[in-house]
């Protein structure tokens, strides 16, 4: 926290005949990012296809042959360790 106000202060050009900037902050009792996730279409989370590729080397059976390469892709950075990704 106090890295990021000194950060902050230095992006300030202080006057000293005008009132300082006020800086306002918020507090969030979640993760910020927790506020970034959308809810899951269709009651799968955003990895299941990636997990069923890994799990069974198959794919969704509506999947084009584009999303067949972007998910291999995308398999190729994860792991599965018993039903975890």
């Amino acid at each position: 926290m106090a890295d990021a106000l000194a950060t902050l202060s230095s992006m300030f050009k202080i006057n000293q005949d005008r009132a300082m900037p006020m800086i306002q902050m918020k507090r969030h009792d979640e993760p910020a990012y927790f506020h970034f996730i959308e809810e899951e279409l269709y009651g799968k989370p955003w990895y299941f296809d990636i997990k069923l590729c890994i799990k069974t080397r198959e794919y969704p059976e509506e999947a084009s042959e584009n999303d067949k390469r972007t998910l291999r892709r995308l398999a190729a950075n994860f792991i599965l360790s018993g039903d975890v990704l």
